[in-house]
């Protein structure tokens, strides 16, 4: 049976427990001691009085009497301060014994020495978990090459059943964990393709569960999460913990995708008044402001470097902001001649121009094309290839580094000095206008984990940065457009640097190639899960701020808490703001939508150790007691070590103090003053016949002797104390 008691510490527990005992510890001597004196013989041996006085005088009733035995007069000073201290020392072992154990509590957790463990799987039990498919053995890895999966993949052949990825391939995107076969879709189902040879699970995009209010980094099933505002990204990691009673620290290198976006604003203003219909209003009328993007516009066609993996995302923006503010400034008949610092633009929407930046736009959070104000599709895809750098008929390879872009409407902020969370009739807000270009970059990542609880995965504390180590990247070869396959990449090891079936690659980091997820519909990649982060882009700078369709309402027109979320970004960063709104809705999505699969059976871990701490004002009476224990025992060994006590003398010394030899003259103890006493002692032998000179004397065995009490238990007269008695 167990008892379970709260509000009460251990210290404290133990503080209760040692007073119960001092408490009985002193009682139950004493009394025992009462029920002798009341239930003993008038008349016992000699021996037997000592051994009764040994009990009354070893209790706290001479104490509290005051009786004989207590009397400190000596006619040295040694008897009297030796007394004391021995009184002294007992009260201060019942308080310490009481008082020490309030000192103790539960210190740190100290860090043992790291050495490798076993790991397992630890489940998320969080919601998005729950949703998360499970059978992850069920998983099918495919992609579908062509526009219309029609094509074959890479190095296939008709053949080819039931795989879209030959054996050589596999091979070395298996040579490490940090390859395209560790990563899932985190909701897939299984299907076969059109052409019935071809097979991989659908993933099914979604979000389950927003993270974007938790600036923080953390795990989920399946992920280390960085949702902080400046440096967000997904780890792949299977869940998998060392096993100890009290957490630990370990590390380990995960692959990390990083989204990058760099924003250049066109110094171009939306300005509008809010009405009587509140910040979900249709605004038929708005001014588009100039604040450079029109009379300061370049005349001179941007530069586009095209370096492979070393790609400059601001020269993509900022050849999207020129080309879209030029589209912009034709659009309004006007010129840079003609314009200047703080002209409006008054726009009137008649619902029917086609404009993407339109009355049912304005006050919200907003993707445009790069030609919002009279684009078509055509024009849309000419400016999107010229930011990009790429197109669709380019052949891919791993100098076509996926890129992003797209114009953005940016949270509304007040120009009058009001609070953004009054939406009131007559305030006046403001939205600009940005371009932005966004791609991927992948690394190794350092994760740190520590907790003192591994049994639960929101109680993981974590940190990361970079591996600082350059690596060997993969990215497969192939002869198809960038519209007709995504190519595998990956982590590789050493040996297949040279390998003629990939581009090889040697940096901290690798941006991601190109391939068919930019382009069509924003729809997962049946069973390639490397490529879902082109997906992610696509919906980020087309659809997910578009429409209040989705789960979670990244635009912000129902969620004031997102939109609010938005502002803030943008109030305290006005320069990267923009850019930081794009990444960390970016993570967000890819969180919901894949998971990693490598396990890691062994780690290499440091253990918390508990200790105790204690304080040290609680352990003031064992200071006192210890000063006077161990200058005490100290000299005591000295005499038993020198010789100056010897244990026959000890022993004699305790004989002839007890009682019952004083009683019938066999002790040493004399009145000097009395003239009655013999002037020697003659101890007796044990065995009766002999005294210690070894003469024959007839002697009565003092042991043995009957001892009469002559007291009267219920007389009321009171015995002098010896001390004070002066007749011999």
């Amino acid at each position: 049976m167990i008892h379970v008691v709260t509000h009460l510490t251990v210290a404290k527990a133990a503080t209760i427990i040692n007073a119960a005992i001092t408490f009985v510890q002193v009682t139950l001597p004493a009394s025992l001691v009462l029920l002798v004196i009341h239930f003993m013989s008038r008349t016992n041996q000699a021996v037997a009085w000592s051994s009764i006085g040994q009990i009354l005088h070893s209790s706290i009733w001479p104490t509290l009497l005051r009786s004989d035995s207590t009397s400190r007069k000596s006619t040295g000073f040694a008897v009297p301060i030796i007394s004391i201290l021995i009184t002294v020392g007992t009260v201060l072992v019942a308080i310490a014994g009481i008082i020490l154990p309030l000192g103790l509590h539960d210190g740190p957790l100290l860090i043992d020495h790291p050495q490798i463990v076993t790991a397992s799987y630890l489940p998320d039990k969080s919601p998005l978990a729950l949703a998360t498919t499970p059978n992850r053995y069920k998983y099918q890895y495919g992609r579908p090459c062509g526009p219309a999966e029609i094509l074959l993949c890479p190095d296939l052949t008709a053949e080819s059943k039931n795989t879209t990825y030959v054996a050589p391939t596999v091979l070395i995107f298996n040579s490490t964990p940090h390859g395209p076969f560790t990563s899932q879709y985190r909701r897939f189902y299984n299907q076969m393709f059109s052409n019935e040879s071809l097979s991989g699970s659908p993933g099914l995009f979604g979000t389950i569960r927003s993270f974007l209010q938790q600036d923080s980094i953390f795990a989920v099933e399946g992920l280390i999460v960085d949702m902080t505002i400046d440096h967000p990204g997904i780890g792949f990691w299977n869940t998998t913990v060392p096993e100890a009673a009290h957490g630990g620290t370990w590390s380990q290198d995960v692959l990390w995708l990083e989204p990058l976006t760099e924003c250049i604003p066109t110094n171009l203003t939306v300005l509008y008044e809010l009405t009587d219909s509140g910040p979900d209003a249709v605004h038929e009328t708005y001014n588009l402001t100039d604040h450079g993007g029109f009379y300061n516009l370049t005349p001179d066609y941007p530069p586009l470097s095209r370096d492979g993996q070393h790609i400059n995302l601001s020269q993509h923006a900022y050849k999207g902001a020129a080309l879209s503010n030029f589209i912009a400034m034709l659009y309004l008949n006007t010129s840079r001649e003609s314009s200047f610092e703080g002209k409006n633009y008054t726009i009137v929407d008649d619902l029917t121009s086609g404009s993407t930046l339109s009355g049912v736009t304005i006050g919200r959070i907003t993707p445009l094309p790069l030609s919002y104000l009279n684009g078509t599709m055509e024009s849309d895809s000419m400016t999107s290839t010229a930011c990009q750098g790429f197109g669709q008929s380019d052949v891919a390879n791993k100098s076509n580094v996926h890129v992003s872009c797209g114009a953005f409407l940016g949270p509304p902020l007040r120009t009058d000095g009001g609070d953004l969370k009054d939406y009131s009739e007559g305030s006046k807000w403001k939205q600009d206008i940005h371009v932005c270009a966004s791609t991927t970059r992948a690394s190794i990542q350092t994760i740190t984990f520590s907790s003192n609880n591994l049994s639960n995965l929101q109680s993981l504390r974590l940190s990361r940065k970079p591996a600082g180590q350059t690596v060997l990247w993969g990215i497969e070869k192939g002869n198809l457009n960038i519209s007709s396959v995504d190519l595998v990449w990956g982590r590789i090891d050493d040996r297949y640097e040279n390998d003629s079936s990939i581009w090889a690659v040697r940096s901290e980091g690798l941006y991601l190639p190109a391939g068919r997820s930019a382009f069509g519909v924003t729809t997962l990649p049946s069973g390639s899960a490397h490529a879902a982060h082109e997906t992610a882009w696509k919906k980020v700078y087309e659809t997910v701020f578009s429409g209040d369709d989705y789960l979670v309402d990244y635009r912000g027109t129902f969620d004031y808490a997102m939109r609010r979320k938005y502002q803030a970004i943008v109030e305290q960063n006005p320069v990267n703001g923009y850019a930081n709104i794009r990444n960390i809705v970016w993570t967000d999505m890819m969180l919901n939508s894949v998971v990693g699969t490598a396990t890691n059976a062994t780690a290499f871990f440091s253990a918390n150790k508990p200790s105790i701490e204690y304080r040290m004002p609680f352990a003031i009476p064992g200071f006192i007691l210890l000063a006077i224990w161990l200058p005490s025992f100290l000299l005591a060994i000295v005499l038993i070590g020198m010789g100056a006590l010897r244990p026959d003398h000890m022993r004699d010394v305790l004989n002839h103090t007890s009682i019952g030899r004083a009683v019938v003259g066999a002790s040493a103890l004399r009145d000097e003053n009395s003239p009655n006493q013999p002037e020697s002692f003659m101890p007796v032998d044990p065995s009766g016949d002999k005294t210690h000179d070894g003469k024959d004397i007839s002697v009565c065995n003092s042991d043995v002797t009957p001892v009469t009490l002559f007291l009267n238990r219920g007389s009321t007269n009171e015995t002098a104390p010896l001390e004070l008695t002066t007749d011999h």
